[in-house]
């Protein structure tokens, strides 16, 4: 056959070795070789790119204002920042 390696599948047989051990990674190995018997062409993952309006703000230190229509504006203030409320964390010990 072919006396080059093709180590593009490496990876997807090495963590099958590391989570399933032997037998992962004897049929992870069996899949690529039968993806490659058939012919399939590895998927490319598609780039992935979100665009913002303005620079992101900070809201846990400044609220967010979310502008509904023209008329009609909602502000929620930061956490730290809100009126009778202060977030209070106490861990609990375990009684054994």
């Amino acid at each position: 056959m072919n006396d080059t390696q093709d180590d593009s599948q490496d990876p997807l047989v090495r963590r099958a070795a590391q989570r399933y051990g032997t037998v992962g990674a004897m049929l992870a190995g069996g899949m690529v070789v039968f993806d490659k018997l058939l012919g399939r062409k590895p998927k490319q993952e598609a780039a992935v790119v979100f665009e913002a309006s303005s620079d992101p703000i900070d809201i846990d230190n400044d609220g967010i204002t979310v502008e509904v229509n023209e008329h009609f504006t909602v502000h929620s203030p930061a956490p730290g920042k809100r009126f009778g409320s202060s977030r209070v964390v106490k861990k609990r010990r375990r009684t054994q």
